[in-house]
């Protein structure tokens, strides 16, 4: 992957589960300050070799980590999250 830089698009590595409607799953992905949880719309979803990836704008490429917004409703975040430089893929 390229050098990253606020506005690309990345990829990141999550398990999904059912939501509550066809067009949304509950999705899970680690980020610096431990799990994320919350739903989102399947468009925002494609596997990804034996898993799952979901799309994630970065905002701010730090020393370690990498801001991200991700687009859903999660129960411990409003969608900002630091990721590790190696969980990002290229989308």
């Amino acid at each position: 992957m390229s050098k990253l830089k606020a506005g690309d698009v990345i990829a990141v590595p999550c398990e999904i589960a059912p939501g509550p409607s066809s067009d949304e799953k509950l999705v899970s992905f680690e980020a610096v300050n431990g799990l994320v949880t919350g739903f989102v719309r399947t468009h925002e979803l494609k596997p990804k070799g034996n898993g799952w990836v979901i799309r994630a704008t970065v905002l701010k490429v730090k020393r370690d980590a990498i801001e991200v917004r991700v687009y859903g409703s999660f129960f411990n975040t409003n969608g900002l999250a630091d990721i590790r430089l190696e969980m990002a893929l290229a989308a």
